[in-house]
């Protein structure tokens, strides 16, 4: 199983590399701009209902119902049950797309309040373009939920490779001609290309696919009652995330694309890590719950945890230390200046700080959601989410942009806190020690790390020397006993 994470973490990372490059790129011929600001509040926008479906509340629900129906009806049964969902999220994401295009003047102006009027035109024919993204990526993310089960990790961890590509092209070879609009349009043909490169192996797996729905499946209605507090905590982490756009519009022009420069950096582990290490781990998690062998449970979490320390301590000590410089050699090009530099270094900063708690919120959340409990990760949701919205209230005030990043890091760190202490008492009680005694392991080669790269200049030589001592460190630990060692 997590010999399939590493699998997965390597592709990941390959796609959050071009994503980098993606943002690169787009500060390269944009610099920190109104249009940029426009594009990326607008690509949000057109996203925001994403994690509803494939990626989120629909496509973790479908794992452990699907498991259950096939074990007790069989395969065919599990196959209309596929259909089904499918087949509802295809008419669900068509309406919302066209929706979205009828009303997306009033949604920007609602959204984006404090952008100019320019902007706000700029921003609401970006969303015309984009919205058709939506019915893409649904597809598609239902698509990868689906394979995922299956045991297919590569293919859907591989997809948003070709999302990226797209971006990147329409940048490079259409951004002179066509200006920002030349983002969108490679959003839309990148979330087709991320729904075309799943469908041969689907097809595969089920066979001939069958355009109806089962209204009288139990199932179907289980599923929609199971996902409705995770569709409840997503919609608020989306809603969370608009209201950071609506308090960054207020900011100095360029604040909202450095917020999301700083945001691409700093996503890079949380999904690199986090999230391969949560997508692998469930379908396994979900069948070992059902099979009540909670000892292996517990050891999945454990080493999980274990894992994530070992990756993401040191990519926080990165992040947070050489911010300045890191954002220096990936975005001081073009028309990218000093001063989004400045202000994109020091929102990645704050950002990091809660780095560990966001990664490990995805896998203690897919923990609760094995033992069928997705009202406990969403009430810890919305309770981080209600402390963000006011922290970012009283903090845009002193620290601007600053306050914002900070306010998600806080966030974070309660939310894992309540999901770790909540899962602890009410299902397994996990054993921490050998938690707390690698979170130190890693903290310790982590300083020494810095204390051999600190006081080199070049950037790139700081990180060479700083990676290569903590996997010396490291190293005879994983050569003796590999996967054990976590």
């Amino acid at each position: 199983m997590f010999k399939s994470g590493i699998l997965v973490m390597l592709i990941t990372l390959v796609s959050r590399v071009l994503g980098l490059a993606r943002s690169v790129v787009v500060a390269y011929y944009f610099g920190a701009s109104a249009g940029t600001d426009a594009f990326f509040s607008a690509f949000k926008i057109s996203n925001f209902f994403r994690q509803l479906l494939g990626e989120g509340a629909l496509g973790t629900s479908f794992i452990p119902m699907y498991n259950e129906k096939v074990g007790k009806h069989g395969e065919d049964e599990g196959k209309k049950f596929i259909f089904s969902i499918l087949n509802i999220v295809f008419i669900f994401s068509v309406i919302i797309s066209i929706l979205m295009i009828i009303f997306s003047d009033q949604i920007i102006g609602i959204i984006v309040s404090g952008f100019s009027l320019e902007t706000k035109t700029i921003a609401s024919n970006l969303l015309k373009i984009m919205s058709c993204y939506f019915i893409f990526i649904s597809l598609s993310g239902m698509i990868c939920a689906v394979l995922n089960n299956f045991k297919c990790f590569a293919i859907p961890a591989s997809t948003s490779i070709f999302f990226n590509i797209a971006i990147l092209g329409g940048a490079i070879f259409f951004g002179k001609t066509y200006g920002i609009k030349a983002m969108a349009y490679g959003v839309l043909l990148g979330g087709l290309l991320q729904l075309l490169i799943v469908l041969p192996q689907f097809f595969k797996r089920v066979g001939m696919y069958k355009f109806k729905i089962d209204f009288k499946d139990e199932y179907l209605k289980r599923i929609f009652y199971l996902m409705l507090p995770m569709l409840v905590g997503i919609v608020a982490r989306q809603f969370n995330t608009i209201v950071d756009q609506f308090f960054a519009s207020y900011l100095e022009t360029g604040g909202v694309s450095a917020l999301e420069n700083a945001t691409r950096l700093y996503n890079l582990p949380i999904g690199v890590f986090g999230i391969s290490i949560s997508t692998v781990i469930y379908p396994a998690l979900s069948r070992k719950i059902v099979d009540k062998n909670f000892s292996a449970v517990e050891e999945d979490i454990k080493k999980g945890l274990n894992i994530l320390l070992f990756l993401v301590i040191p990519s926080t000590v990165v992040l947070t230390l050489y911010a300045e410089d890191v954002i220096r050699l990936i975005f001081e090009y073009g028309k990218f200046g000093g001063r989004a530099v400045k202000i994109t270094a020091d929102s990645l900063f704050y950002y990091s700080l809660g780095l560990y708690f966001y990664t490990a919120i995805h896998l203690m959340t897919r923990a609760f959601y094995g033992m069928k409990n997705s009202r406990d990760p969403v009430k810890f949701s919305i309770t981080a989410i209600v402390i963000n919205i006011l922290l970012n209230a009283l903090l845009i005030k002193t620290m601007a942009y600053k306050g914002l990043a900070l306010s998600t890091s806080i966030a974070s760190m309660v939310n894992f806190s309540l999901l770790l202490y909540t899962f602890r008492k009410k299902y397994i009680s996990i054993n921490l020690k050998p938690v707390y005694i690698f979170l130190i392991k890693t903290v310790v080669s982590s300083l020494i790390a810095v204390l051999a790269s600190f006081y080199l200049k070049n950037i790139i030589l700081k990180l060479l020397v700083f990676s290569g001592v903590y996997l010396i460190l490291w190293g005879y630990s994983l050569y003796k006993k590999k996967l054990e060692v976590f």
